[in-house]
């Protein structure tokens, strides 16, 4: 059974001429001065390991801090040869309604498979120049 070897959220993915999955912008926090708010583009990109030519079937539930699901990514694909794959599900116009922390569970032909996270704070307060405070 194929399972996912790892996630990464960014702002855009692509493969390049040689087929290397490159990532640009990887994060796991966006800073907002107020919610609701919008991250235009992201990716949410994955690489899957399994048998050769395995037909899976991939789930992606986007999870709002209050447990609520927010959207989901689905699909059904097949492994290389090599039994490994590499995903970039695009989002664009992600709704951020929460501050709070937003799980991507990962399901593999639905069976749970791993969580990563970000979190979408406040933009913080810009200190004087210097550092924390003011000498006297």
């Amino acid at each position: 059974m194929a399972r996912c070897d790892w996630a990464i959220v960014c702002d855009y993915a692509f493969l390049d001429e040689n087929r290397k999955m490159c990532m640009v912008g990887v994060f796991d926090r966006i800073f907002a001065t107020a919610v609701p708010a919008v991250h235009h583009q992201a990716s949410c990109v994955l690489k899957l390991i399994g048998e050769p030519k395995e037909r899976v079937h991939i789930r992606v539930d986007i999870v709002r801090p209050n447990g609520d699901v927010l959207g989901k990514i689905e699909g059904t694909g097949e492994l290389g040869d090599d039994g490994t794959s590499q995903l970039n599900l695009g989002m664009r116009g992600l709704p951020l309604p929460d501050f709070g922390i937003y799980a991507f569970n990962i399901y593999i032909d639905d069976q749970f498979e791993k969580t990563i996270g970000i979190t979408v704070a406040r933009t913080p307060e810009k200190t004087p120049a210097g550092g924390e405070g003011t000498r006297r």
